[in-house]
């Protein structure tokens, strides 16, 4: 089960900073599942992995920031976090998550 945001513009700030401050890998990474999840009517996440692996390859060539940026906007549209709202997720199945406190 997952909780909606409902945060201080503080906390979003801290989770923001969270998600720039994540290596080069996991950015990549979680970038590719975003591109490379459909949702249905439900909402529910399903991975086209042989889609992973493209995204993969092109992540490879996008700068840090930018996969962050665009990881957090999408991560923002869904607005999903643990129960007890503690960690964002940020990516669509919630097996990558920073925190809403710094650091």
């Amino acid at each position: 089960m997952t909780w909606s945001w409902s945060h201080t513009d503080e906390a979003y700030s801290n989770a923001y900073a969270n998600v720039q401050a994540l290596d080069s890998l996991t950015l990549q990474a979680v970038y590719a599942e975003w591109r490379a999840t459909k949702f249905d009517e439900s909402g529910r996440a399903e991975l086209d992995s042989g889609q992973y692996d493209e995204w993969l390859q092109a992540a490879r060539s996008i700068p840090d920031d930018m996969l962050a940026n665009e990881i957090w906007q999408m991560a923002s549209e869904r607005a999903t976090c643990d129960n007890g709202g503690f960690n964002a997720w940020i990516c669509p199945e919630g097996c990558h998550t920073v925190s809403f406190d710094r650091g």
